[in-house]
């Protein structure tokens, strides 16, 4: 987070609203972010949760400690100067989708992936009216340029904020489905980051614990469970 400054040199973290949005002071200086644009928040509860960041800062600013502000900093730095592009980075994910790709084989991973991976295919395509198709192995598949274009008007509905969250929870799922299905609240962040490591935790189950690996998934449900929090804080 090139920008920020490293030392606390304020006393008093502050939210005001200014116009339509808030903004956060560091005693009588606006908060900005690392490009030096006014952080100006379009909900109370992102500006608080924020200032709440600034606030809990000691003698050293501390940026692992602020995963909120980052997010913020990057809708504002860098979102909004590459919203299309970062538009059509998610919706490749619709040609790649997790739960799209099926194993061949063993039988019973087969069998999981049918069990767990098949209703979002189904809740998607009840309540997003997007089918997309399945395929066994890995190699590419392209969806129905009817579907994509339906991936597409879901995903630039967003506004700069929202897709900055939504970014996070597909980059860390694999999936615009599961993203989708935590975002609209019809499975629960831990459940849709369960789905994404579907494959992972039957290999672990199957050949034995890494604690690598388990120590990544709960890094990542971290992780998740922010951005997921970051939407809620802008509804």
């Amino acid at each position: 987070m090139t920008g920020w400054v490293t030392r606390r040199t304020w006393a008093k973290t502050s939210v005001e609203s200014h116009g339509s949005s808030f903004v956060i002071l560091l005693d009588d200086n606006y908060l900005r972010t690392p490009k030096q644009n006014k952080v100006l928040l379009p909900t109370q509860k992102l500006a608080d949760k924020v200032a709440q960041e600034w606030q809990e800062q000691k003698d050293s600013v501390i940026p692992s400690t602020m995963p909120y502000s980052r997010l913020v900093n990057s809708a504002i730095d860098k979102v909004t100067e590459n919203f299309d592009a970062i538009v059509l980075d998610l919706l490749s994910y619709g040609d790649t989708d997790l739960v799209c790709y099926r194993a061949e084989s063993p039988k019973d991973l087969v069998l999981l992936q049918q069990r767990h991976w098949d209703p979002i295919l189904f809740w998607a395509k009840i309540e997003l009216g997007i089918s997309l198709k399945t395929t066994q192995g890995i190699t590419y598949q392209s969806q129905d340029p009817v579907q994509r274009q339906k991936l597409f008007r879901q995903i630039n509905s967003y506004d700069t904020f929202s897709l900055t969250g939504f970014y996070e929870l597909v980059t860390i799922s694999g999936s615009l489905l599961i993203a989708f299905a935590v975002h609209r609240n019809h499975i629960s962040p831990e459940s849709g980051l369960d789905l994404s490591f579907l494959d992972e935790d039957w290999q672990r189950k199957r050949w034995g614990e890494d604690e690598e690996s388990i120590k990544n998934k709960a890094n990542k449900l971290s992780e998740f469970q922010t951005a997921f929090n970051f939407l809620n804080l802008l509804a």
